[in-house]
């Protein structure tokens, strides 16, 4: 049976690489792989989200989601607004400044995933995905667990 060791290095290289091919495509947009994450599941949303919502959802520590969203606000990419029903929390919010970028942000993201997925038929990608969100599941459900446990 397969194991940890057999995976390991290819998982950690994915992570690694990736962010590195990221980290250089947005450097022109003067934005690190950090800040083209949030901004991009932001561009995702409908809503304005609270602060928790990017920590919980990207599982970025809180002062790493702080230092980000601090950039880019100085840099007029997104407004943080308290929420007018809970004044412990912030609502993040985009600015047309970040609309803007937004396709260039898919564009480079798309790129790198093309990157990953040379040589890989159509097929393969998609049985690929199912089997990621089913290890993601894996272990949402056993954090989920350790965490009503405790």
């Amino acid at each position: 049976m397969s194991g940890i060791k057999d995976i390991w290095p290819y998982a950690h290289n994915i992570i690694r690489t990736s962010r590195q091919l990221i980290n250089d495509e947005l450097k022109p947009l003067g934005l690190s792989s950090a800040e083209g994450n949030i901004l991009l599941h932001l561009l995702t949303l409908e809503q304005h989200p609270p602060q928790e919502h990017i920590v919980e959802t990207l599982d970025i520590s809180k002062p790493a989601v702080s230092r980000a969203l601090e950039s880019l606000e100085a840099k007029g990419y997104i407004r943080r607004i308290q929420d007018k029903a809970d004044k412990r929390a912030k609502r993040v919010y985009l600015t047309a400044k970040a609309r803007q970028i937004g396709p260039q942000l898919e564009q480079i993201y798309s790129h790198v995933f093309s990157i990953g997925a040379q040589g890989i038929s159509e097929d393969e990608i998609r049985e690929f995905i199912g089997l990621f969100a089913r290890v993601s599941a894996n272990f949402s459900a056993a954090r989920e667990n350790r965490r009503s446990s405790e």
